[in-house]
C-alpha cells in the first residue's frame, strides 16, 4: 500500500472513530484511545505523502539519516520504569512500555491506579502518547525525546468502579493525564554524533600547516516513523574554522625529510644528427 492510500485509509478510519465517540470523556475511553492513535498516524502519513507528491524524497536530500528500531526505544523506556506518582487521592504506577513506529512514534504505557486510602482497590490503566521534541544533546551524545500524553484510560477492574462511577472514571483519567503530562522522564537514546572535525598540524617537511578545528552544527530536520523504524534526518552545517595549534617554521628542512624526491628518472634523449651526414 502506498503512502497516499495508507493516508486515505487512516483518515477514513479516523472519521468512523470520531462519529462514534460522542463526548470523549463519557464512557468513550477506548474509542477515544483509538482515535488518538489514528490521528497521529494520519498526520504523519499526510506529511510524507505531501512530500512525495511534490517529487521530493521522504527525508531531505543531503541530510544524514539515522534509523532507530522501535524495540530499542521500548527497552530504553522500560529501563526507566516504573513511574509512580500520587495525584489527588489516587496513586498511579506505570510499569510496562510498548513502542510502535507506524506513521507516528506511538508510545503505550501500562500500569495500575489505586486509591491512596485503600491500596488493595485498584484498576488497570493505560497511557497513549508519542515521542515529541526530538533533539540532540552534544554533551551527553544522546538523542532526547519527551513523551506527549494524548490519553489516559482506566479499565474497570478490582472493584474501583464501586467507588467511582463509570462516567467519572474518564474524568479521573483526564485529570491525572493533565497532572502528569510534564512529569514523565525523557527518553534518552545513545547516538554518537561528531560535532567537530580536528585537522592536525603538519610539523615536518618543507610545508607546515597550522592545526585547526571545524565545528559542525547538527540538528534534527525531519522525522518519519514507518514499518517499525524511526527515521531521523540530521542536518549538518559547517561553521568557521578555528586555529588550534601553531606549526613551526619550515627552517632548513629538506625534501628528503618530508619523504619527497625532486629527482626524476627521465629517459635519455637521442642525440641529434647533423644534416647531410650519413653513418
Amino acid at each position: 500500500m502506498t503512502f497516499g492510500r495508507r493516508s486515505r485509509a487512516a483518515a477514513a478510519a479516523l472519521a468512523l472513530a470520531a462519529a462514534g465517540c460522542g463526548n470523549e470523556f463519557e464512557g468513550a475511553g477506548e474509542r477515544h484511545a483509538k482515535q488518538v492513535v489514528l490521528r497521529r498516524e494520519v498526520q504523519g502519513l499526510r506529511a510524507v505523502a505531501a512530500r512525495l507528491d511534490r517529487g521530493q524524497t521522504m527525508l531531505p536530500e543531503g541530510d544524514v539519516a539515522i534509523g532507530i528500531d522501535d524495540s530499542l526505544v521500548r527497552d530504553i523506556l522500560s529501563a526507566q520504569l516504573p513511574f509512580d506518582a500520587d495525584v489527588d487521592k489516587y496513586h498511579l504506577s506505570l510499569r510496562e512500555a510498548e513502542v510502535q513506529f507506524t506513521g507516528s512514534p506511538v508510545v503505550r504505557l501500562r500500569g495500575t491506579l489505586n486509591l491512596l486510602a485503600y491500596p488493595s482497590i485498584q484498576a488497570q490503566v493505560y497511557v497513549i502518547g508519542a515521542l515529541e521534541n526530538i533533539d540532540l544533546n552534544p554533551e551527553t551524545s544522546t538523542m532526547r525525546a519527551r513523551i506527549a500524553i494524548d490519553h489516559l484510560g482506566i479499565e474497570k477492574a478490582a472493584g474501583l468502579e464501586a467507588y467511582v462511577s463509570a462516567s467519572a472514571l474518564d474524568e479521573v483519567g483526564r485529570m491525572i493525564r493533565l497532572r502528569i503530562k510534564d512529569q514523565l522522564p525523557p527518553v534518552q537514546i545513545p547516538v554518537e554524533v561528531q560535532h567537530t572535525i580536528d585537522l592536525p598540524a603538519v610539523t615536518r617537511g618543507p610545508v607546515r600547516i597550522d592545526g585547526a578545528r571545524l565545528p559542525l552544527k547538527v540538528s534534527v530536520s525531519e522525522i518519519v516513523a514507518a514499518r517499525g523504524t524511526l527515521w531521523i534526518a540530521l542536518r549538518v552545517e559547517p561553521g568557521a574554522i578555528v586555529k588550534t595549534a601553531d606549526a613551526p617554521e619550515a627552517g632548513e628542512s629538506t625534501a628528503g625529510e618530508a619523504g619527497v624526491s625532486l629527482a626524476e628518472d627521465l629517459p635519455a634523449r637521442p642525440t641529434a644528427k647533423a644534416p647531410g651526414k650519413k653513418k
